[in-house]
Order: C-alpha cells, then structure tokens, then sequence
C-alpha cells in the first residue's frame, strides 16, 4: 500500500457517478460498494472510511458528503446521527480494557496535602471546540482525541477554562466590593500557586484592575488636560502595582531570579464524551432577511456526559505541616467554587459568550479524595453557597 492514505485511495479522482455511490457506503448507509471502485473494501475501520470523505471538499459532492441531499439525508451527517455512537461505545469500551480512563489516583503516593476531584456532568448546552486536524469534511470539527477519535477536552483546555473563571470570579467579587485590596492580593496569589505563571495577559488584565481601582475613574474628556493627568496617574500606578506583585512573588519563592517556570499545584485530565452530533448557523441577510450559507459545527450535544477530574499536589509545600493542610483546605474550597463557577455558569470550550458548554452537576461526597469528612464538607458547601 502506497504511504499516503489519501492517494491509495483518491475519492476526488473518481467520476461523479462513482462518488455519488461511495458516499453512502462509506459513512454505513448502504452496503453495495461502487461498481467502479471495489478498492475502498480494504477499509475496515469506520473511522478511516469517514476521513475519507475530505477528499469530496475538491469534488461537486461536497455538500452530499456533508450533509446529504434535500431528499435525504446522508454523507457526515448520516454518520454523526446514525453511527457514531456506536463507533464511540467501541472506542470508550477499548478504553477501558486497556486502563485508560481518568480515575482518581491513590493519594498515599502523594505528598501530604494532595487530594483529588471528580466530577461527573451532563452536558446543558452544545459543547464546542476546534480540531487541529488540517483536512476534514467539514470546516468547525469538534476536537478529537488523536487514537481513539473521541470527542474530548484536553488537559490544557481545562486548565484555561478553570483559570478564566477563577479570574472573572475574583473581578467581580472585588469590583461588587465582596472583596477589598489586600483580599484581592491574597486570592491573585492563590491563583499563581493554584495555576503557576499568569499568561495570555492574565497579569497585565489584573494590574490594571486593581490601579483603575486605586486611581478611580478618569475625568470627562472634555477637560484634556485633567485626562492627561489621570492617565499619567494610573501609568504610575500601574507601574507600581506590577512591581509590589512582582516583589510578593519573590517573597513567596515563587519568582527566583528570571526564572518564570513556576508550574502551580494542579493537575488536570482529559475528558472523553460519549456523544457527538452537528449544529448548523444559517446566518441571515440583514436587508432581505434570506438565509446564507450554512455553517456547520461537529459538536458534543446536550445530554452527554463527561468527567472533570482534577488532581492537586504542593510540591512546593509538602511537608506536611498544619499551616499547609490549612492552605490545602483553602485551595479545595476556592477550587471548588471554581469548578462550579466554570460548569454551571460561565461554560467551557468555544462560544461560552453565546451560552455553549454549560453543564449540569448532580453531586456526591465521593467526588473528592482523601475521604475526609471536613475534605467532603468542605466540597459540598461550596456548591450549596450562592455567590451570584
């Protein structure tokens, strides 16, 4: 067999007639293969066969390959409603076999202080996401695990998210006044500690919050040179800001030197959906009120379910001391009303500003480890406290 999968097998090459009958074999919705083309036989896996149909992006079949015909229904979208939970049963049941779903660790191998979340979540809303898969049937790909092809967020992702709605929960607890300067401070230092370095201009965003807060909010514009003199204030002041954080930093080791490679204590792991569907965005013109053409989206529906499973290990604090059991505690509950801020409210993936993501959490005291009743109260209770 030639190297290049796609050129074994060239879909684009064949005739119209040939592709027209190849498109419904290979996404399982009929058995007959193509006169022409017997060669797409040696196909087994159903994934493989799917992939297959990028090649019909090139072709006049494109949208038959996507969607269908109006008629009927069929190519990717056949598949994604008629096939792939099966394919995805497969995958999650070999998975399993072969010990790769997330499970929370056996904590006694951790230093003292380590304990770990799990919680299990249904889906409310579509959840979104971008594949880096350069050549797909269709544009907005939900992203795949890269063996299994199942429909997952990764560790990095979750740790973005969690990251994010820890951040806006601090800004809005200081600017509603739940919070003053020196809480501020303490909770931004927890996050370094939680999260390691701030990144994505985490740092700068925050800074600045806190000086617009010292300086208080600038002039009207009509008085020019009372804006230049505030807006040369809130300079120094930012300036200021960022270095007595920087100075905090190094006095709590987390900053030696022009080292920037403070990792934090959390640990994330990845989550594998057990369904996936499409959404389709027909945007419409705003002078003739017609549709345009549809944009398609894989996505992970609303009713799968998933795991978030979170493992929290101070290595740079491990000795196991009361003061640092103290902080653990601490750590579990601003985690833990982040974890809920993240799921219920704010959403996960891409979109979350249109409401995509959000899910619905039914808990248990076996969510967290240790098996700690003060650990699991402390987890409970921050799910029962409103903080909207």
């Amino acid at each position: 067999m030639r190297r290049e999968f796609h050129a074994q097998f060239p879909f684009a090459l064949q005739d119209s007639i040939t592709q027209a009958f190849a498109i419904p074999w290979l996404v399982g919705q009929e058995k007959r293969l193509p006169a022409r083309w017997r060669d797409i036989a040696m196909i087994q896996d159903p994934w493989v066969r799917v992939n297959l149909l990028a090649q019909a992006i090139v072709t006049g079949r494109k949208e038959e390959a996507r969607i269908g015909t109006r008629r009927i229904e069929g190519g990717h979208r056949f598949w994604l409603q008629r096939r792939a939970d099966e394919f995805l049963n497969q995958q999650r049941s070999l998975m399993d076999r072969l010990g790769l779903s997330s499970s929370l660790p056996d904590l006694s191998f951790f230093p003292a202080g380590s304990w770990a979340i799990q919680v299990p979540f249904t889906l409310h809303k579509p959840y979104l996401s971008k594949d880096d898969s350069d050549f797909y049937i269709l544009d907005n790909p939900v992203r795949k695990e890269w063996v299994f092809k199942m429909p997952y967020m990764a560790p990095s992702q979750w740790k973005g998210a969690l990251r994010a709605a820890m951040v806006r929960e601090l800004v809005r607890g200081f600017q509603d006044g739940r919070i003053d300067e020196e809480r501020f401070v303490e909770k931004r230092l927890q996050l370094y500690h939680l999260f390691g370095n701030e990144k994505d201009g985490t740092a700068e965003y925050l800074n600045r919050i806190l000086a617009f807060h010292q300086v208080g909010p600038p002039p009207s514009e009509g008085d020019k040179a009372a804006v230049e003199k505030w807006e040369k204030a809130f300079r120094d002041i930012l300036d200021a800001v960022a270095e007595k954080f920087e100075n905090l930093l190094r006095e709590r080791h987390y900053r030696i030197g022009d080292t920037k490679g403070f990792q934090g204590r959390l640990r994330f792991y990845p989550t594998f959906f057990d369904r996936i569907s499409l959404e389709v965005i027909n945007p419409h013109d705003r002078e003739t009120g017609t549709g345009k053409q549809p944009i398609y989206f894989e996505c992970v529906p609303p009713g799968a379910t998933g795991v978030f499973t979170l493992l929290y290990v101070p290595l740079d604090a491990a000795d196991g001391s009361e003061e640092r059991m103290e902080q653990a505690k601490e750590d579990l509950k601003a985690v833990a009303w982040g974890i809920r801020a993240m799921l219920t409210r704010y959403g996960f993936g891409a979109k979350t500003t249109s409401g995509y993501g959000v899910a619905e959490v039914k808990l248990s005291p076996q969510d967290v480890k240790p098996e700690d009743p003060v650990f699991q109260q402390i987890w409970l209770d921050a799910w029962e406290v409103d903080h909207a």
